[in-house]
């Protein structure tokens, strides 16, 4: 993954993934697979609104992991 296209936070999506899997106990695609990671690293949504235009977000996830995923976004986005 080229760090200058999304890299550094498609890593920093993948941790934030891992820990809310290990935390549910349930396998990390079942939260985002890495698809709609990637669509968050390229496209950095930093609205509920944007992020609920990304691949493979539904209303569910949208409620659950919405908030998290957008300030990771946010926090790393930021100059």
């Amino acid at each position: 993954v080229n760090p200058g296209l999304g890299g550094e936070l498609f890593e920093s999506l993948r941790t934030l993934r891992k820990r809310l899997a290990d935390e549910a106990g349930t396998p990390r695609y079942i939260i985002f697979n890495d698809a709609s990671l990637w669509d968050m690293a390229q496209r950095k949504p930093t609205t509920l609104e944007e992020f609920s235009t990304i691949v493979g977000v539904g209303q569910a996830k949208l409620a659950r992991y919405g908030g998290q995923f957008v300030e990771v976004i946010r926090q790393r986005a930021t100059p």
